[in-house]
């Protein structure tokens, strides 16, 4: 993340957690009960609280064999996602029908939020480029799977070609589902959107967040006699 916000420096505890039960996708807003965490360096990838650097898709019951599924999937035709040309955007990690399921479910998922998908899904890309594998394998994986197995949903078309209410409804079929490795994919792709969501300095009137407190104190430098120093 080339710059980190005061915003960001509190999202880890405005996400919720990936490893939660199961939960609703909502169309609303996070709770205003965060507390602050340190800054992110900036050539440090961020992640959301509970997403293991080690891969977080692989550790549940089935992970491995849906990686190995997502791989055998098309990438697709850019002319088929042109989402990311369109937002004038320049991928770093992310395919472009990647990139698209993922601003498709930030508009499904985030409501009244004043930070646009656009952003968020940007945001990501750049933090999983930063980040690397495993941890972009498994979130290319979630991707494919939210956008071809809208069939275990009740829906004929692929994710990215539902309304919005549709794609909320969608979603609510993977946090509900009886197998874990539905509701992984949902808890990770909640929580990647929350957090990139949620550490915006525009979200502040939501949160309640009122900066850190390096915005709202000024202490000059001044010089400090250590005395001899041998």
């Amino acid at each position: 993340m080339p710059h980190t916000t005061g915003s960001e420096a509190a999202a880890a505890d405005r996400a919720p957690s990936p490893g939660g039960g199961q939960v609703s996708p909502g169309r609303g807003h996070a709770s205003p009960d965060a507390g602050r965490a340190a800054p992110f360096p900036a050539d440090h990838p961020a992640l959301p609280p509970g997403i293991d650097r080690r891969g977080f898709l692989r550790t549940a019951a089935g992970g491995t064999a849906a990686i190995a599924l997502a791989s055998m999937i098309p990438a697709g035709c850019g002319a088929d996602y042109p989402q990311a040309t369109q937002d004038g955007v320049e991928l770093q990690a992310l395919s472009p029908k990647e990139y698209a399921v993922l601003r498709a479910a930030a508009e499904a998922i985030l409501d009244n939020v004043p930070v646009p998908p656009a952003r968020i899904a940007r945001r990501i890309d750049r933090e999983l480029a930063l980040a690397g594998d495993p941890i972009l394998t498994d979130m290319k994986t979630v991707l494919t799977l939210l956008e071809h197995m809208t069939l275990l949903g009740g829906r004929l078309r692929r994710f990215t070609a539902l309304d919005a209410e549709d794609r909320v409804a969608y979603l609510h079929t993977w946090a509900r589902s009886r197998f874990t490795l539905r509701r992984a994919v949902f808890q990770a792709t909640r929580a990647f959107i929350y957090f990139f969501a949620y550490c915006d300095d525009a979200t502040r009137p939501i949160t309640g967040f009122t900066g850190p407190w390096r915005e709202r104190v000024e202490i000059p430098a001044y010089p400090v006699d250590f005395g001899e120093v041998v």
